[in-house]
């Protein structure tokens, strides 16, 4: 796509405000500890909110009932020793996703991110709340390096607990809402507020599994891991340092990503002028993704948009990312054209008689539809040339989560 018209001043203040607004991250930084220092200024929920019944009468129960809902929420230690498994989490996260959208029925799949670390780093923690908007969750998952630390015991508690008490958590009983906890040294003793063991009973309380998973070997941290797991009927794993998780070469790779590169390109955007630079931004960002990470999100886009939906009618979803910040995808809703004003229009569509943007947009939406199909296919045949040359390593972190998502979701109806 031409960027060009768009005035790189627009790019630059529209990526500064808008995405950071679209993120939902909340940042807990803070300055170095002292003996007189006060908790930090973001206090959990004074008392706990009770959860409400199912009435399966309610329309919205019941809309929900013919599609599973799963919440999982990632709490991650992102101090400098955890470099290698948050690498291999960024590698990972769509296949994440994509193995746990292949559950029958398919589950509509929320996720969650606390990234924490300790008082005197950078941040405390950093939240980025539960959402089924995987290219956000993946576009944040990105900006996040492994830094700080340098002692042993990290603010685990702060992480956990803004993991149990400030997440939109559902309040419906039927959804299955899970944490994974994952780290390699034991909680600090910091402000009473975010004690460790007071949110893993907290957890318990409100229903919220804990799977922990332990990177590295510290006994200490060995210890509270399995404490808060089963207490909530967790489960507890110990993994590599690195989480064992090995990106592999295949035959399809470099097609595949000429391919995604291309169809990143057709698109076509109204809206607001900021909106339409965010979400060609979003766009464009698809274009550098990994080939693993490319076949992973075209998979688990056509398991999770496809649900419900014939076999012929699932092959044809859209794998784009989906409009943000009041924009629209013009080759997806074609009829918007009708609506937008001049000032929203693409640059490409600005200049046209009316019946030349309805071809344009036409001929836009015909050639993406050509190369979705074509990316699945690679992505499939990927999959299939994986299955057969590479099987999955079990002691790796995505093997840890799924070995651990399956056997949960069997209790809430979800079969693998």
């Amino acid at each position: 796509m031409n960027l060009k018209p768009l005035s790189r001043a627009v790019l630059t203040a529209a990526l500064a405000t808008g995405l950071s607004a679209t993120s939902a991250w909340a940042v807990t930084p803070v300055s170095a500890p002292s003996s007189t220092a006060k908790p930090a200024e973001q206090k959990p929920p004074a008392k706990e909110a009770p959860v409400k019944p199912t009435n399966p009468q309610d329309p919205q129960v019941q809309a929900q009932g013919a599609r599973p809902e799963i919440e999982v929420a990632f709490v991650l230690d992102t101090t400098g020793s955890m470099g290698g498994l948050l690498e291999g989490a960024k590698q990972k996260i769509f296949s994440i996703a994509s193995r746990i959208a292949k559950g029958k029925p398919t589950p509509h799949l929320k996720v969650a991110l606390v990234a924490y670390r300790d008082q005197g780093d950078a941040y405390v923690t950093k939240r980025f709340d539960l959402s089924d908007d995987m290219d956000s969750m993946f576009a944040e998952l990105r900006k996040l390096d492994a830094n700080g630390g340098g002692d042993t015991p990290e603010h685990v508690g702060r992480g956990l607990g803004e993991a149990v008490s400030l997440l939109k958590w559902s309040q419906d009983r039927e959804v299955m809402k899970v944490i994974f906890l994952v780290g390699d040294a034991p909680p600090a003793q910091r402000e009473a507020a975010w004690d460790f063991k007071m949110w893993s009973k907290r957890a318990k309380e409100r229903h919220i599994v804990v799977n922990t998973v332990r990177c590295g070997a510290d006994a200490s941290t060995e210890e509270s891991w399995r404490y808060v797991a089963k207490l909530t009927d967790g489960t507890f794993d110990s993994i590599d340092a690195s989480g064992g998780m090995v990106a592999v070469a295949t035959p399809y790779d470099a097609e595949l990503s000429r391919v995604n590169a291309e169809l990143a390109s057709k698109t076509l955007y109204g809206g607001r002028a900021e909106a339409r630079a965010m979400n060609v931004a979003r766009a464009e960002a698809t274009k550098g993704m990994a080939a693993e990470a490319v076949a992973d999100r075209i998979s688990y886009m056509k398991e999770s948009r496809g649900a419900g939906k014939s076999a012929a009618s699932a092959g044809a979803v859209s794998s784009a990312p989906a409009a943000i910040a009041g924009g629209v995808d013009l080759l997806e809703q074609p009829a918007a054209l009708e609506t937008l004003k001049d000032d929203e229009l693409p640059q490409e569509l600005k200049g046209l008689k009316k019946e030349a943007r309805t071809a344009k947009v036409k001929q836009l939406a015909a050639e993406r539809k050509v190369l979705e199909e074509k990316v699945a296919k690679l992505a499939a045949e990927r999959d299939q040339w994986l299955a057969k040359n590479a099987p999955a390593k079990e002691d790796a972190f995505d093997a840890n989560v799924m070995k651990s998502v399956k056997k949960q979701a069997a209790s809430f109806g979800v079969t693998y």
